[in-house]
């Protein structure tokens, strides 16, 4: 019996029922597209004929080694029909962006980003690169941790619902790595000049890197989350957008649909009669007006979770940690880079057998002191609640205590 090959299929599921047409795929040159991790990630929203058009392979050279193996071929495009750079959006459809959408903000970065990093390339491939072109280029890269943090906060924590969970486990630890390498690089140049020279292969090395993820990016993850993604998901995304910061861009285009619904939102909550009603609390009571103005005064980035261990609750006037309200509702795991769950899992397990009911660490981030207390929330019963976590910069705390 002939088996057929469904070019409309997606590559993940013709390779699970038929592990030799990965072994065909991988002898054309298509091998890192059907690796099992590639499959993972994004085999889900890549056909064949996509994959091939992206590595540059012939789809008639396909057709035929599929078929000299005894395979049946259906629903071949033409050639002019597929496009390497071609998305699907949830209804599997082509996807004409708006300016301002989420993902045409993150490519506007993407390309700011590509700027800075030739910068950086075409000086570390001089024998003497020059200092006062390197420092600010470096500066100006360390904006990658905000463009990490949307992805990370806003893109890939939302497929998390979806099931899918492939570009977290691949790209947040290698964002990690590259913040940590500009900000050590960027701290090495701007005490020593002459380190420009010293650390050049480091800084033309995570560049490249960069590149690399700029690449994983546009070609795995924008494309997966415009398949999976609602409209009103979008537009959650983008009002969280000012809360993560801009970065790359000097005036980054509005969306007018976003910004619409945002202004019906806000109009909503100012509306709602609640926030005149009073909270009575043992040592008083408050409306939530009051309270709400309480909490914009305290200099402290305060998160709350559940006992089921969701976030419920946070502000950020600290401005320590971002924080998206897209965030409220999801599961602590997915508000955290991989290594660092068990971790979390740990520490509120620990709160939860009351074994400890606190802990406090101090480091400094991006070269600010910072401490971050976590604490377990009772009630009068004495049964777990909760964790807040309470993040202060303790810069002008220390500058006070320096002053002579």
């Amino acid at each position: 019996m002939v088996k057929t090959i469904d070019f409309e299929r997606m590559a993940a599921e013709l390779v699970k029922a038929e592990p030799e047409v990965g072994r065909i795929l991988a002898e054309l040159g298509l091998g890192n597209m059907v690796s099992p991790e590639a499959l993972k990630v994004m085999g889900n929203i890549m056909t064949i004929p996509r994959a091939a058009a992206m590595k540059g392979v012939e789809l008639g050279k396909v057709v035929e080694a599929l078929k000299a193996a005894g395979f049946s071929v259906m629903n071949v495009p033409a050639a002019e029909a597929v496009s390497p750079c071609k998305v699907t959006g949830h209804f599997d459809v082509a996807v004409d962006l708006p300016a301002g959408h989420p993902i045409q903000l993150m490519r506007a970065e993407n390309a700011g980003m590509e700027h800075v990093l030739d910068i950086l390339q075409a000086q570390c491939e001089k024998a003497s690169p020059e200092a006062e072109v390197v420092i600010p280029a470096l500066q100006a890269f360390n904006g990658v941790r905000s463009h990490y943090a949307k992805k990370e906060e806003l893109l890939m924590a939302q497929l998390y619902k979806y099931g899918v969970t492939g570009p977290s486990q691949v790209m947040w630890n290698e964002d990690d790595e590259i913040k940590k390498e500009v900000g050590v690089l960027t701290r090495a140049v701007m005490e020593d000049r002459d380190n420009v020279l010293i650390y050049k292969g480091r800084i033309a090395a995570v560049a490249n890197r960069a590149r690399g993820m700029i690449a994983k990016e546009e070609k795995i993850l924008f494309p997966l989350c415009l398949r999976f993604y609602t409209q009103e998901e979008w537009l959650c995304i983008y009002r969280d957008f000012p809360e993560m910061g801009m970065v790359f861009v000097e005036q980054p285009a509005k969306w007018q649909e976003g910004e619409t619904w945002i202004a019906a939102e806000l109009a909503k909550v100012k509306e709602q009669e609640i926030l005149d009603g009073k909270i009575q609390l043992p040592t008083g009571e408050l409306t939530v007006k009051q309270l709400s103005g309480i909490f914009s005064l305290l200099p402290l980035d305060l998160t709350f979770i559940d006992a089921e261990e969701k976030l419920r609750f946070f502000i950020n006037e600290g401005r320590v940690f971002p924080r998206p309200l897209a965030a409220l509702g999801r599961d602590v795991a997915e508000c955290h880079p991989p290594q660092i769950v068990p971790v979390v899992r740990n520490l509120v397990a620990d709160f939860k057998a009351k074994k400890r009911s606190s802990l406090e660490v101090a480091r400094y981030i991006m070269g600010k002191p910072i401490m971050v207390k976590y604490m377990a929330v009772y009630d009068d019963d004495g049964e777990y609640i909760g964790t807040l976590e309470a993040v202060q910069d303790c810069s002008h705390i220390l500058e006070k205590f320096n002053r002579k």
